[in-house]
This record gives C-alpha cells, sequence and structure tokens, in this order.
C-alpha cells in the first residue's frame, strides 16, 4: 500500500508502521531508547558478576532460639533477577522503542490506564505474588499436583523404556523440550478454545487492547497449562537448568507477543516464532474466518491447518461477552469459573449432551462479528 503518488516508501502489512523509520525525530528518540537500555543491561550484567561471585550461596540466620536456613540463594537470585530485571523491563524497552511513545504499553499503563489495563497489571501482580499458585491448586481441584516424575518411573518400571533427556547436552535438551512443550501447547490451546474450555480461557480474549503484560491475563483455573509445563518435565527428566532456560524463553516470548510492536517478524514469524501481530489476529473480534495462529511455532498452525496468514496492530481485540475489567479482578473471574462449570453440569442429567460435546469439540469458538 502506498503512502501517496510520490512516496518513496511502500508500507505492508506486518512491517512497522508505529515508527517511520525516514523520520528523524523516530529515529533519534529509539536510539535514545535503546542507549539507555544499554546502559542498563551493563548495570545488570555488574549486578549479575557480583551475585555470582560476592554473594553467599547458603545462610544461617538464628533468631529466638531457632536457626533458620536458606539455600541455593545465588541461583534463585539470579533466576528471579533475569526475570523481573531483564526480561520484562527489556520487552517494554524494545515495545517503547519500536511503537513509540503513544502507541507502547507503557503509556497505557501509565497514561491512558484504561479499565482493560488496569486488569492486565493486576494480572501481572496477582501471578508474581503467592496467592497465586494458591488459587490454581484451589480452581484446578488439585491437577496442578500432578507428578510427571512418577508416570515417568511407571513407564520405566512397567515397560522398561525410560523417556529422559538427561543424556543429551543442556542446548540440545531445551531444543527438544521446547520443540514437545510447543506441541502440546499448539493442542492445549486448541483445547482452550473448544466449547466447555472456553469461558476458562476467554478471560485472556477479554482485553481490549494489547499491552505486554496481557501475557499473564490468564485465569487460574486454566490447568491445560499443567499438560505442557509440569507433566513432560518430569515425564522426560528434563535437567533443572534446561527447564529454567525454556521457561524464561516461553516467557520472554509471551511477553513479546502481546506487545505493541507492529512486526511480523519476517520468514521467522512466518514459520519458527510467532510475532505480535499474528497473535493479534489470533484475538481479533470480529471474525469472519475461524480461529487460528494458536502456536508459539507457526509451523504447527501451517501443519495442522490453522495458518491465518498476516495481520497488523489496527485490528480490534477482544470477545462479545461483557466484562467488568479494572484491577478489581474477583467478579470477572469467578463468573468466568460458574459458566465453565455450568457448561459441563449438563452431563449429569443428559446424558445426550455427552454425544454433542464430542461432536463438537473440536469446533473452534467464535466470537460474534462486531457491528
Amino acid at each position: 500500500m502506498s503512502i501517496g503518488p510520490d512516496a518513496e516508501t511502500t508500507m505492508k502489512i506486518g512491517e512497522p508502521a508505529l515508527l517511520s523509520r525516514a523520520d528523524p525525530s523516530a529515529s533519534q528518540f529509539r536510539r535514545q531508547v535503546l542507549a539507555g537500555f544499554a546502559v542498563y543491561l551493563t548495570a545488570a550484567a555488574a549486578a549479575w558478576w557480583a551475585i555470582l561471585n560476592l554473594a553467599p550461596d547458603h545462610i544461617t540466620v538464628k533468631a529466638f532460639g531457632h536457626a533458620y536456613a536458606a539455600s541455593d540463594i545465588r541461583h534463585r537470585l539470579l533466576t528471579r533477577g533475569l526475570e523481573l530485571a531483564v526480561i520484562i523491563p527489556g520487552v517494554f524497552i524494545i515495545d517503547l522503542a519500536l511503537a513509540g511513545w503513544r502507541d507502547s504499553s507503557l503509556y497505557r499503563l501509565l497514561v491512558l490506564r484504561t479499565p482493560s489495563t488496569m486488569s492486565d497489571l493486576a494480572a501481572f501482580l496477582l501471578w508474581r505474588s503467592r496467592i497465586w499458585n494458591t488459587m490454581i491448586l484451589i480452581l484446578s481441584l488439585g491437577i496442578s499436583l500432578l507428578s510427571g516424575a512418577y508416570l515417568h518411573n511407571w513407564i520405566k518400571q512397567h515397560a522398561g523404556v525410560s523417556l529422559s533427556l538427561a543424556w543429551m547436552s543442556i542446548p540440545a535438551q531445551c531444543v527438544a523440550f521446547f520443540a514437545i512443550y510447543s506441541f502440546l501447547d499448539y493442542w492445549t490451546h486448541r483445547v482452550d478454545h473448544s466449547r466447555h474450555f472456553w469461558p476458562l480461557h476467554r478471560f485472556h480474549h477479554a482485553a481490549e487492547d494489547f499491552c505486554v503484560f496481557t501475557a499473564v491475563r490468564v485465569h487460574p483455573a486454566v490447568f491445560t497449562s499443567v499438560i505442557i509445563t509440569t507433566i513432560p518435565a518430569g515425564l522426560l527428566q528434563v535437567s533443572p537448568a534446561a527447564l529454567i532456560d525454556v521457561n524464561l524463553f516461553v516467557m520472554a516470548l509471551r511477553f513479546v507477543i502481546h506487545s505493541r510492536i507492529n512486526s511480523n517478524f519476517g520468514w521467522v514469524g512466518r514459520y519458527l516464532l510467532q510475532s505480535p501481530v499474528h497473535h493479534r489476529l489470533h484475538h481479533i473480534l470480529d471474525m469472519t474466518q475461524p480461529v487460528g495462529h494458536f502456536s508459539l511455532v507457526p509451523l504447527w498452525d501451517r501443519m495442522f491447518g490453522t495458518w491465518r496468514g498476516e495481520a497488523d496492530q489496527s485490528l480490534v481485540i477482544g470477545v462479545d461477552t461483557p466484562y467488568q475489567h479494572g484491577a478489581w479482578l474477583a467478579p470477572d473471574l469467578f463468573r468466568d469459573y460458574f459458566d465453565f462449570w455450568k457448561g459441563l453440569w449438563p452431563f449429569r442429567s443428559r446424558p445426550a449432551a455427552v454425544l454433542e460435546h464430542f461432536q463438537a469439540k473440536w469446533i473452534p469458538v467464535r466470537v460474534k462479528k462486531m457491528r
């Protein structure tokens, strides 16, 4: 699409359009933001070195006649520090540099502060709290306690087969486990869009605009995530180092695809890693085609017929179900949880509904066409 009859620049869907490369002020702004981030990364690297070389790995504190011990301190500090001090700020800064201030996630959080964005922020704070794991345990009826290690040992004992990846190097384990994770993530995501699981996943799709924190706007009862994290990791005996690396990479990718970056990542976004604009098409409100772009790895979408082509950040997203939004999440969370169980309730009194369920279980949920 040409900008004008005399324009020298041609813009294509999926290319960054929020900041023009030809705009000197935009380019200067981008350079300043990235230069500031480079300084920040230098300071983070210095802190990383200090933790590795100066911080104790074990601490014992005596108080009130009792001894309290903490171990593996360096590992915990580095893992949490990489997540909170590097990955999340890094995505926000890249989002700011490429989208520009008024189109950035930070502008939506700090200036616009829409009810939907406040829900994203509240969901992030809840995700970082200890309450989150308790809610998952209760609302998923204990499914999060399922052990992949037990399943591995049972298969080894009864079939004489070990599915362990421990014999592989750490980089090889990372690649293998990410491939398996992304495959399972694709299918569990499709299950989340099926008729009876949709009410739980709907909370995520209720976001009315993208913000980096939309990535963690998820219902704590969505127990399908256990199938792609806890169980496979134990079943395959993935080393802790590889598991952490993959989890951090997946977390960073999820933050990126929910950002305001208006890019399709070129051939990488079409085949290897999902881009923000392709994921926005997955969230679109006005659907004239079935839901698509389920996977973090587009190859799975292409293989199973759910690739839907190109998009951009101008697409309107959301669902047709009304949401209260805002920082107080309880009404929306419990309404969706009730809708989930209400959708399963007819199975108890109407056996014919079971047949109807299996006939329709793979039909993606569509939202009404926006008028």
